[in-house]
């Protein structure tokens, strides 16, 4: 069943750095991942007493909540607060009346009901100051969405290989992808065949390791046409993504 925003929207872009808000305070709860978050703030909207106003209709907190769950597999976006900045950005159709009735009445702008309880979530010391680095003692963990972020950023092409038999002949054909087209097949195959994967480890190993027509390990090209099984590459680029969260790089 589609929400408000329609069915076959159009993904909303990736959001830039200075696009997002750009303070970031310190955490009480570095552990949980982006896709983590996005689920806890889902929950919060569910567990809400309060209306929420989306593209002209009025949703109670169950039915907002399962909107939001049927919209965030066609975001790209990388963080909880790219996710309310996707939600609320006021140039979008569905987000122009983002906003939040409270049960006495007042009304509320999204945006700010929505940060409010994701600073709630990460437990946000009022008193800390921008820029504060990742504690190194606490371990990142990068969950689903920063995972076809760094795949629809990459620049690279995808492949997703021909059936080879056992004779050594192959069947059917090798399929070519660019780096959105790639990102958004991985997102449509998680949407509609695994809605239950929400850990990261489970979707590389059940989505995002082998072509679903061929069983073939998906492969990524490089500049030099030389070819790569996906899912070391994209380990690989998690890692580094990990590093540069540790050393105070944005996420």
């Amino acid at each position: 069943m589609c929400g408000p925003a329609g069915c076959g929207s159009p993904n909303p872009r990736v959001l830039s750095q200075d696009e997002i808000v750009s303070t970031v305070p310190s955490r009480e709860h570095e552990d949980l991942s982006e896709a983590d978050k996005i689920r806890r703030l889902i929950d919060e909207v569910r567990k809400s007493d309060a209306t929420f106003l989306v593209g002209g209709a009025e949703l109670d907190g169950n039915a907002a909540a399962a909107d939001l769950e049927h919209r965030v597999p066609r975001m790209s976006v990388a963080t909880v607060r790219q996710f309310v900045e996707t939600l609320t950005h006021h140039g979008t159709t569905d987000a122009t009346n983002a906003r939040v009735r409270l049960p006495d009445g007042t009304m509320l702008d999204g945006r700010d009901w929505y940060l409010s309880r994701v600073e709630a979530i990460e437990g946000v010391s009022g008193s800390s100051a921008a820029g504060v680095r990742h504690d190194p003692h606490v371990p990142v963990t990068l969950g689903i969405l920063d995972a076809l972020t760094i795949v629809e950023r990459s620049g690279k092409r995808f492949v997703a290989p021909a059936r080879t038999l056992p004779n050594g002949k192959t069947k059917g054909k090798r399929k070519e992808y660019d780096a959105d087209e790639f990102a958004e097949m991985l997102r449509k195959k998680w949407e509609f065949l695994g809605a239950d994967v929400q850990d990261l480890e489970t979707f590389i190993g059940e989505i995002a390791t082998d072509a679903f027509s061929s069983m073939e390990p998906y492969r990524v090209i490089h500049e030099d046409a030389s070819e790569e099984e996906f899912r070391t590459w994209l380990l690989a680029q998690l890692e580094l993504r990990r590093a540069a969260i540790v050393k105070g790089g944005a996420p």
